[in-house]
């Protein structure tokens, strides 16, 4: 069990909980988590109360003396795949009266434990 912890799932998990409770301590409703459509996933689909905006949030995490940040590790190709999960959410609830926003979380650990989590809001845009 490396850095206590029975999986990657299990880390991935623990750290898109503690991405989704630092959200909800800055006013934002978590909506759905993990959220699989046809085309991609979205880890985090949060609303942001007092701006009327839906947070697309992708979850990324890197460890501290690796020396590659987190939000690096969202390229083209997984921008691509949240919007297009993104877009089906939002037709499979019929949302038209939301302003959208792709923001990425980044999970700075050292072994089990979390240095740092920074999220950068509209980190990337629909085309």
């Amino acid at each position: 069990m490396e850095g206590g912890f029975s999986s990657r799932i299990d880390k991935g998990d623990f750290y898109e909980d503690s991405v989704a409770e630092l959200l909800k301590k800055n006013g934002y409703k978590i909506l759905e988590r993990n959220y699989y459509a046809k085309f991609g996933e979205v880890d985090i689909i949060a609303e942001d109360v007092k701006k009327r905006t839906l947070a697309f949030v992708e979850v990324k995490s890197r460890e501290k003396s690796g020396g590659v940040h987190p939000f690096e590790a969202v390229d083209e190709r997984k921008q691509k795949k949240v919007i297009l999960a993104a877009k089906e959410y939002m037709m499979t609830h019929n949302i038209t009266d939301y302003f959208i926003r792709f923001d990425v979380a980044g999970v700075i650990f050292e072994g089990s434990r979390i240095d740092a989590i920074e999220v950068l809001e509209d980190a990337f845009q629909a085309g």
